[in-house]
């Protein structure tokens, strides 16, 4: 008897104490409580930013291309390729009989581009002015013919080599749209400078000039029409971003450029995003070894280029390899927390704990500009100074419990121990 006398004692002492227990410290007890907290931080404002980086090429600005039409205007090259030409060199030697007819094509090849340059002028207008109402999004196009018929009704086919196409993203933002427009005025002003400079020279002694300065790149000696190549003097940079990075780019990004030839670190800006994917070309071959990666998409590659703020004072070859760093996003002055310490986080807003006066938890609500790793910047963020504590536990709380912290520590590092004289590590031991 005395045994089952004690087993039920000791049953009922048990299921006392816990029912104690689970009402003193349940989730939905009402007496107060303290919870041991020891992740916390005060908050500071910082500058933060996001990069992307990228290996990019360096490329010339500018590519001119000069054509001949008929292989029997051609007498002589006289150049070869990575010869360094200026505006007005000689390139080729032209055949005088031969002379007449392909000033006839230069003519008409100038009468089309300058019809081009008219259509994206008015398509660059247009755009201007919709960007200054932020009205609607605007498409204009122009033809890109590769023949024309002069005034004697004979039709001459010839390489225009430049599209003139304008299209603007439905969002309404209109930068890239202008900066496709300008790219495109500027390659017709190159190639109208081309024309213009053949068909100023003297009859007497005709001859293809270089419109521009740079380095003869390529010749076409083999198949009509003939031509050359040249890589203006002034050089960008060239990388590609993937599909998942375009979206991030935008035009006029500040980048940190670094290489060999290059003095420290440069700053540049992207000048151009392509929305078409990347044609096979040497630049992207090079690339592909550069940074190899494996792509379910192989068109999956966009051109992007960027240009330096200030010229570099050491000359760099053509296809020279730099490294970029493209800021994304940036912040200053901004607060940031540990996305971890953040509930009810949605990637965009979220709540934390902070420490109120009376040593309690308070809820502070927070909206994210944008994540940096680990950290969410914020746009809506608690005062420079506010303490913020991180306890999963005060989230269950009907009512803020106090809580308690372990105090800061700082530990000398070994400068500040060996430059502190001996006399006061001992009135700190005696002190204590």
């Amino acid at each position: 008897m005395n045994k089952f006398y004690f087993v039920g004692l000791s049953v009922a002492i048990v299921a006392f104490l816990t029912a104690n227990a689970l009402l003193l410290f349940g989730e939905k007890s009402i007496l107060p409580k303290s919870v041991y907290v020891d992740d916390y931080e005060q908050t500071y404002a910082h500058a933060y930013t996001t990069n992307l980086f990228k290996e990019a090429l360096t490329v010339p600005e500018d590519t001119v291309e000069i054509y001949i039409q008929d292989n029997e205007a051609l007498q002589q090259w006289t150049v070869n390729e990575g010869d360094a030409v200026t505006a007005g060199s000689e390139l080729a030697i032209l055949n005088e009989a031969e002379t007449e007819d392909q000033r006839a094509v230069w003519e008409t090849q100038k009468i089309a581009l300058e019809s081009q340059r008219t259509e994206v002028k008015a398509s660059l207008a247009t755009l201007e002015q919709a960007k200054a109402a932020q009205g609607g999004a605007v498409s204009r196009d122009a033809s890109n013919n590769s023949e024309i018929t002069n005034e004697e009704d004979e039709v001459i086919k010839f390489d225009v080599n430049v599209s003139v196409g304008v299209a603007v993203p439905q969002d309404g933002s209109y930068a890239a749209g202008i900066a496709q427009a300008e790219q495109q005025l500027a390659a017709l002003d190159s190639q109208l400078a081309v024309l213009n400079a053949q068909l100023a020279q003297n009859l007497s002694s005709p001859s293809v000039i270089s419109p521009v300065d740079g380095t003869v790149s390529k010749i076409n000696r083999d198949t009509e029409p003939l031509s050359i190549e040249i890589y203006s003097t002034e050089k960008v940079f060239l990388s590609y971003v993937l599909e998942d990075e375009w979206p991030s780019v935008q035009v006029t990004d500040p980048v940190q450029i670094q290489g060999e030839g290059i003095d420290g670190i440069v700053t540049g800006t992207v000048q151009r995003i392509s929305e078409m994917p990347a044609e096979e070309s040497k630049w992207l071959e090079a690339y592909h070894q550069l940074d190899p990666k494996q792509q379910n998409n192989p068109l999956a590659y966009y051109e992007i280029r960027i240009v330096a703020d200030a010229p570099i004072e050491n000359p760099l070859p053509y296809g020279a390899n730099v490294n970029t760093a493209i800021t994304l996003k940036s912040a200053s002055d901004a607060v940031a927390l540990p996305i971890s310490w953040l509930f009810d986080y949605d990637g965009v807003t979220g709540k934390a704990h902070s420490l109120h006066i009376n040593g309690r938890p308070k809820t502070v609500s927070v909206t994210t500009n944008f994540e940096d790793g680990t950290k969410a910047v914020l746009s809506e963020a608690p005062e420079v100074g506010t303490v913020i504590i991180h306890e999963e536990k005060l989230e269950k709380f009907v009512v803020p419990p106090k809580v308690f912290m372990p105090f800061p520590s700082r530990q000398p590092d070994f400068e500040e121990a060996k430059n502190t004289y001996w006399r006061a590590y001992v009135e700190y031991l005696l002190a204590r």
